[in-house]
């Protein structure tokens, strides 16, 4: 409960039960307030005490007298109805009194349509980020080294904190399901197709048949393939022709034949054996695009592979070896991470200070943006204001306001003194004329 004593000059409070913390320079300097505005009060009592007791000896001490009388009033009611915004004066609930206690929601829901109808206006705020020009703030600050290299290393730590922070579980499943999702919905067809297309240009494909024709040469010029073929050979003929040793010449002019055909293969690019190597791999690659039953055939090694389960432990062991590199190269001066980010900004920075369309579509963005989220939400803001204000302890709110204005409220006890003086003198001074 509110508890005032019964002077004019003197307003105390009893302590809340859980007294809000207030500001000490505030408080003192509204006392000292106080203390002037009922001084003069006093003061003014005190000369028309005086006036009063002399008024028979000096006709005009009377004028003083009219003065103070009607200070002391005007101050009087000024008192009442600074007083009777914050509580009952003293101590009476007259109608009317204690405005703020007695209608804080309904202060507190103007409060909070004052602020969406007058500040919260997607227009104005827009206007003021245009007028901030945020994009060129933006580029000067991140043109200085130190603030790049801050901003990289705190966005690349909290790569591995939200990765991390994720159910790893769940997030190794999705990432699973994500990936073999994406490989089983691929035509493995075209796509070894298209490939093999790219490897054909310009006779590439042709670097694999030398590869093979150079093999061979060696298998060739290998005394322990050369023996297995003239056993293989020696097996088929006849014994008489064994007795000659015709094996050991049918294998040599066989591998000199081979010889002299793989030469010919080599030196002659338009070599019909080059030819009907590029009629087999472009016939292998259009069936591969074309052919349901070579499709068929993708398709079926592709749902094997995707069905074994050492392809999901290949998955996870390389997401968890990932996290762990993650996490490693964040930390490291000179990872990968931190320097790329760094030279992200310095590029984006050296782009704001430069390219005056850049910053002009940055900055309109942020305005339509910042207007439209304050127009969006400026209605919820309003009601946390308002609801903030209802939840205040009555004494807390009473007393917040009291300390915010009430130094401006003491001078209007101030001011209805001297106003009050005036016009009592210049009724007093109007009627001893009128009377004569």
């Amino acid at each position: 409960m509110l508890q005032r004593d019964q002077s004019p000059g003197t307003v105390a409070e009893a302590p809340a039960a859980n007294p809000a913390p207030t500001d000490a320079a505030p408080e003192r300097a509204l006392a000292r307030q106080k203390a002037w505005a009922t001084g003069l009060v006093v003061l003014c009592a005190l000369i028309y005490v005086g006036a009063k007791a002399l008024e028979g000896r000096h006709s005009g001490v009377a004028y003083v007298a009219a003065f103070a009388e009607a200070a002391i009033i005007g101050a009087l009611a000024d008192w009442y109805a600074v007083v009777a915004l914050f509580r009952h004066p003293f101590g009476l609930r007259l109608p009317h009194t204690a405005i703020i206690p007695a209608n804080q929601a309904r202060i507190a829901e103007n409060l909070g349509d004052f602020i969406a109808r007058h500040f919260l206006v997607g227009a104005h705020v827009g206007e003021k980020i245009m007028e901030l020009d945020p994009a060129a703030n933006a580029g000067r600050w991140l043109a200085e080294p130190r603030n790049r290299a801050l901003i990289a290393a705190h966005a690349a730590g909290l790569l591995p904190q939200a990765i991390q922070a994720l159910d790893q579980e769940a997030l190794h499943g999705e990432l699973e399901r994500g990936l073999l999702a994406r490989f089983a919905a691929v035509d493995m067809g075209q796509v070894i197709g298209t490939s093999l297309e790219v490897v054909t240009r310009d006779r590439r494909h042709h670097a694999l048949l030398e590869e093979a024709l150079g093999r061979i040469e060696s298998l060739l010029a290998d005394p322990t393939a050369l023996d297995a073929i003239r056993d293989r050979i020696r097996g088929e003929l006849p014994t008489l022709a064994r007795f000659f040793q015709a094996d050991a010449y049918l294998v040599r002019r066989l591998v000199e034949a081979s010889h002299a055909a793989l030469r010919e293969v080599r030196d002659d690019p338009g070599h019909p054996l080059r030819t009907e190597f590029d009629r087999f791999v472009a016939a292998f690659i259009d069936k591969l695009k074309h052919s349901p039953d070579y499709r068929e055939q993708v398709e079926g090694l592709k749902r094997d592979l995707l069905a074994r389960a050492e392809l999901r432990e290949v998955l996870r062991e390389g997401w968890e070896r990932f996290v762990a590199w993650l996490g490693t190269d964040v930390r490291a001066q000179q990872g990968i991470i931190r320097p790329g980010f760094e030279t992200f900004l310095g590029d984006f920075a050296d782009r704001l200070q430069h390219d005056a369309g850049l910053r002009a579509r940055l900055n309109h963005w942020l305005a339509e943006r910042a207007s439209s989220i304050t127009e969006q939400y400026k209605h919820e803001v309003a009601a946390f204001v308002a609801a903030q204000v209802k939840s205040w302890d009555t004494q807390h709110a009473v007393r917040t306001i009291e300390l915010s204005i009430g130094r401006d409220l003491q001078y209007i006890r101030v001011n209805g003194a001297l106003v009050g003086g005036l016009l009592g003198l210049a009724i007093f001074t109007g009627t001893r004329l009128a009377l004569g």
